[in-house]
């Protein structure tokens, strides 16, 4: 199995290690996630314990838009490659220690001199200040810094009843469990004035999702935006280059003298808002995906198709409320018997359909470009005459919605924004964890693979609104149980 190993084990002693997962680079960002609009994240990790006894440190969680690092610490670079200190032998520093204008969640597998014990998870930020492992005032030394402030975030720490970590039991020593991790952050709204962060240790999930069930194991009010006078501990996100308030996530690790190696057995980053990907087109038969965390859609052009115009492909996917989406886009048309799905993962929340789910409907819209600009998306003519040469399209997700191969439907409009909906709908694929909701089209805003509104311009035709040559696909399913509407035949 391929893991994250973010220290060794016993092979180099001392370690601190930084790992942050980058998105496909844009105009607007040079890869980091978007976290103003708030997001779910999940993820598993294991400790192995390579020596005796009382391996550590353990690893965190970590936010950060950190312009500089603080060297007394022993921590270096900024952005992408911020390093946070281990603090060497002496150990503690967990890989974010001297990292500026971060939010740390710290699994704590070894007790230092500031730790209740050598078990706990906590939420760590001093806003744009250096953040620090350091959980009560005191006189404290990491690195060449002495008297570390406390930068345990309004007392959020929480020790579980079970190690979270390896045993040790006189000269020998056992690996840790594996464990599940969700960390939600809800940026504040009507219902959440303050914001909330929260975590779940090892939950029970709704059904084949990521949704935890029960109350978190920490919960607090949390604004990741920083205000001078109103928000203190908040961080300062990057909004340049028309950036919407982005950092660098990932995860900092560190070992001192007792060797463990921390590893990340898998992970999956879901914001709670609109997120953009964009990928070259890949040939003919390779599905160009595009990733979203709990979410993902695919694009495969026929065989026989070549990229010759080096054309990339962007997707925007856009959480809205099912019943937002209900009202604004299905009221008054032929699929006013549908609802769209709700993925898990995505915020919102409320009751079973149709008047809600744990978690929003994403909209996907599909523009192109070329290395000169906006250009529409390749257009394969021989369909729908000739299926093979359409253009296959899929959505997976995690859903709490019960959907069969009867009741999934899928829907392409003729331009972005519009309501001018068609079924591309092919099949749906029931999966153990994501199901999966297929198409054929033709072209992105140029008709379902049943013939229907094909009117897009041709394949090289440049485009100055914004609205043409693109498309919005949405996953939906019908109610009670059937899709009269299904390739735009009622």
């Amino acid at each position: 199995m391929t893991v994250l190993r973010l220290t060794s084990g016993g092979l180099v002693s001392p370690q601190a290690s930084a790992v942050y997962f980058q998105r496909q680079p844009s105009l607007i960002s040079p890869g980091e996630q978007p976290v103003i609009v708030g997001f779910t994240a999940w993820f598993q990790f294991q400790a192995h314990n390579l020596q005796c006894c009382n391996p550590g440190d353990g690893f965190a969680f970590i936010v950060q838009f950190a312009s500089s690092t603080d060297s007394t610490y022993g921590a270096r670079g900024a952005y992408l490659g911020a390093l946070g200190s281990g603090n060497g032998d002496i150990g503690g520093g967990l890989g974010y220690a001297g990292i500026n204008n971060s939010l740390a969640i710290e699994f704590d597998l070894l007790q230092d001199p500031w730790d209740p014990n050598g078990n706990h998870i906590a939420v760590q930020t001093c806003g744009p200040n250096t953040n620090t492992p350091v959980h009560e005032d005191g006189s404290f030394t990491i690195g060449n810094h002495q008297n570390v402030p406390n930068c345990l975030y309004q007392g959020a720490i929480y020790t579980p009843s079970n190690p979270m970590g390896g045993t040790c039991n006189g000269e020998s020593c056992n690996d840790g469990i594996t464990h599940d991790v969700v960390i939600g952050y809800n940026p504040p709204s009507q219902m959440l004035p303050g914001g909330l962060l929260t975590v779940w240790l090892d939950p029970k999930y709704v059904g084949n999702t990521h949704t935890p069930k029960g109350p978190p194991n920490l919960s607090v009010p949390y604004n990741i935006v920083y205000d001078g006078e109103t928000n203190p501990l908040g961080l300062q996100l990057d909004y340049r280059n028309g950036a919407m308030g982005d950092a660098w996530v990932g995860f900092t690790s560190s070992q001192p003298d007792d060797g463990m190696q921390m590893d990340i057995l898998a992970w999956q980053y879901t914001p709670q808002g609109p997120s953009q990907v964009t990928q070259p087109i890949q040939p003919g038969g390779i599905q160009t995906l595009f990733n979203f965390g709990e979410h993902q859609t695919g694009v495969t052009y026929p065989l026989g198709f070549v990229n010759n115009d080096n054309i990339s492909m962007t997707v925007v996917a856009t959480p809205t409320p099912r019943q937002v989406f209900y009202q604004t886009r299905l009221v008054g048309t032929m699929f006013a018997n549908e609802q769209c799905i709700a993925y898990s993962g995505t915020g919102g929340g409320g009751s079973q359909p149709p008047n809600g789910a744990n978690g929003n409907c994403v909209v996907y819209t599909y523009t192109c470009q070329d290395p000169s600009g906006p250009v529409t998306c390749p257009m394969e003519p021989l369909c729908p005459g000739q299926p093979d040469q359409c253009i296959d399209i899929d959505t997976s997700y995690d859903t709490n919605d019960m959907i069969t191969a009867n009741n999934a439907d899928y829907l392409e409009n003729t331009a972005m924004g519009n309501n001018a909906w068609m079924s591309i709908f092919t099949m749906f694929t029931p999966k153990p964890v994501d199901g999966t909701t297929s198409g054929k089209g033709n072209g992105f805003g140029g008709g379902g693979s049943d013939g229907s509104a094909h009117h897009a311009a041709p394949s090289k035709s440049k485009f100055s609104a914004p609205q043409v040559g693109s498309a919005d696909i949405v996953a939906t399913f019908c109610t009670p149980s059937d899709c009269p509407g299904r390739g735009g035949k009622k």
